[in-house]
C-alpha cells in the first residue's frame, strides 16, 4: 500500500465512479437527490428538517475521531495506557448508555440529542490537557456521547417518520439519505481535520493545557457542534417514547422482557450487536493490517477517504436495492458479504488482499445502516425505542472490550470477528424466514403495484 499510490487512486476512482454510475441508473435516485433540495411535499420538507441536525452531530465526530490516537501519542501515552483509555470509553458506553436511552425515551429524544452535543462538547475540551487522569474522564464522555450518537438520533427520525405517516421504504431512503450524507461529511472533515491541525503546532500553555496540533481538530468540533445544538433547540420539535408513568428501571425493565419475548426484536438486536462489534474492532485494526516490515508507513488519510468513497457507494448500492427487494433480503446479503470479508483478512496475509476486502467491507457499512435503521424502525416498539437500541448496544460494546483487553493478534482478532458475523448471518437468515408484520406485507403489495406500474 505504502508504494502503490497508482492502485490507491485507482480503487478511490473505480468507488466514485460506480457510486455515480448506480445514482445515474436509477432514475428514482436522481429524482429523490434533486426533490430533497427543490421538493415541497410532506417527505422533502421533513428530509430538510431532519438532515441538517444530524449531519452537522456526524461531522464533529468525523472531524475529531482520526486524530485520537495521534494526539495522545503527542502526549508521550503509550499502547498500554491508550488501550485503558479506550476501554473506559467502551465501558461508559456499554454501563451508561443503556440508561440514558432510557431516560431519553422518558424526557424527550430532543433533550437528548441536546445533550449528546453538550457532552461531547466536554469530551472535545478534555484534549487540551496531556494528563491521562483528565483523557480518560474526557474518554467516559465520549463513550457515553456516542451511545447517544447512535440511538437518539435514529428514535427521533423514526418516531417523527411514522407520525407523519411515511412508509418504511421512506423511512429507508431518508436512512439512506442520512448515511450517504455521512460519508461526505467523513471525507470532509478528514481534509478539514487535517487544515486545522496544521495551523499551528502543538503547544504548551502552562499547567499541562496545550493548544494547536491535533488539539485543533477537537477545537473545530467544539465549533460544530454548538451549531448542532443552535440548530436542534430551534427547529426540531420534541417526541418522547414511553408514557405510562413508569420508572427508568422499570422501563429497562419491560424493554428487556420485550427483547427477550419477541423473536424478531432479538434477531435485530443480535444482527445490529454482531455487525456493529465487528465494525468497531475493524475500526482498531485496520492500520496495523495495512503496514508492511520494512516498507514506509502507508498514507492512512488517503485510505480512510477510499474507505469512505466506498461507504458511500454502499448508501447508494441501498437506495437502488431498497425499491427492488425486502430489506430483510438484503440485510442477509450484507452479513454475508461482511463475513466473507473478515474471513479473507483472517486467511490471507497479503496487504493488497486484505485493503480490497477491506474496501468491500466499507460498502457493506455503507448499505447496513440504512438497512438496520429500516428494520429497527420497523420492529421496535415506539414506546421504549431508544431504551432497547441501547440494549443492543451492551454486547457491542462487550464483544469490542475482549480483543482490546486481551491484545489479540491479527489471525485471532478477525477470527472472532468472522466468528461474530457468522452469527449475524444466522440470525439474518432466521428473521427473513420468519412471517412479516401485517405493515410490513402492506408495504410489500405497494413496492409490487409500485414495479408492475414502472413495467
Amino acid at each position: 500500500i505504502s508504494s502503490g499510490g497508482s492502485i490507491l487512486c485507482g480503487s478511490l476512482l473505480v468507488g466514485l465512479v460506480a457510486a455515480i454510475a448506480v445514482i445515474g441508473a436509477d432514475g428514482k435516485q436522481l429524482l429523490g437527490i434533486r426533490n430533497l433540495f427543490t421538493g415541497q411535499d410532506n417527505l422533502a420538507r421533513f428530509q430538510r428538517l431532519y438532515l441538517p441536525g444530524f449531519l452537522l452531530a456526524m461531522l464533529a465526530d468525523w472531524l475529531q475521531g482520526p486524530f485520537v490516537y495521534a494526539l495522545y501519542q503527542g502526549y508521550g501515552i503509550d499502547r498500554e495506557h491508550n488501550g485503558y483509555l479506550f476501554v473506559a470509553g467502551f465501558g461508559a458506553s456499554a454501563v451508561v448508555g443503556t440508561v440514558v436511552g432510557s431516560l431519553a425515551d422518558k424526557f424527550g429524544r430532543r433533550k437528548f440529542a441536546i445533550l449528546y452535543c453538550v457532552i461531547y462538547f466536554g469530551h472535545c475540551v478534555t484534549k487540551h490537557w496531556g494528563f491521562f487522569g483528565v483523557l480518560l474522564i474526557g474518554r467516559i464522555l465520549g463513550g457515553i456521547s456516542t451511545s447517544l450518537l447512535f440511538s437518539v438520533f435514529d428514535s427521533w427520525l423514526v418516531s417523527e417518520s411514522q407520525r407523519e405517516g411515511f412508509s418504511g421504504e421512506q423511512l429507508g431512503n431518508t436512512f439512506s439519505l442520512a448515511y450517504f450524507g455521512s460519508s461526505v461529511a467523513a471525507i470532509a472533515a478528514g481534509q478539514l481535520g487535517e487544515i486545522a491541525a496544521n495551523v499551528a503546532p502543538l503547544t504548551q500553555i502552562g499547567g499541562g493545557m496545550y493548544y494547536g496540533g491535533y488539539v485543533s481538530p477537537f477545537d473545530l468540533s467544539n465549533v460544530v457542534l454548538v451549531l448542532c445544538m443552535i440548530y436542534i433547540s430551534t427547529r426540531w420539535s420534541e417526541n418522547y417514547g414511553q408514557s405510562d408513568g413508569q420508572s427508568t428501571g422499570g422501563n429497562l425493565g419491560k424493554a428487556l422482557g420485550a427483547i427477550m419475548q419477541d423473536k424478531k426484536i432479538f434477531l435485530c438486536g443480535l444482527i445490529c450487536s454482531s455487525f456493529e462489534s465487528s465494525m468497531f474492532i475493524f475500526v482498531f485494526n485496520w492500520t496495523p493490517c495495512l503496514m508492511e516490515e520494512g516498507q514506509p508507513t502507508p498514507p492512512f488519510g488517503h485510505i480512510f477517504t477510499g474507505f469512505m468513497v466506498f461507504c458511500l457507494l454502499g448508501t447508494r448500492v441501498y437506495a437502488f436495492l431498497g425499491s427492488k427487494l425486502a430489506v430483510e433480503s438484503i440485510a442477509l446479503v450484507v452479513m454475508g458479504v461482511s463475513a466473507a470479508c473478515h474471513l479473507t483478512v483472517f486467511l490471507s496475509t497479503n496487504v493488497m488482499v486484505r485493503f480490497v476486502a477491506f474496501l468491500t467491507f466499507e460498502a457493506c457499512v455503507g448499505l447496513y445502516f440504512p438497512v438496520v435503521g429500516t428494520l429497527k424502525g420497523d420492529i421496535v416498539p415506539e414506546d421504549m425505542r431508544s431504551t432497547i437500541y441501547n440494549i443492543y448496544r451492551l454486547p457491542l460494546n462487550v464483544a469490542v472490550l475482549l480483543p482490546l483487553t486481551m491484545n489479540f493478534s491479527i489471525a485471532t482478532t478477525f477470527a472472532l470477528t468472522t466468528s461474530i458475523l457468522a452469527v449475524a448471518v444466522a440470525a439474518a437468515y432466521t428473521l427473513k424466514a420468519m412471517p412479516k408484520t401485517a405493515k410490513a406485507r402492506d408495504e410489500d403489495h405497494e413496492l409490487e403495484a409500485l414495479r408492475d406500474d414502472a413495467v
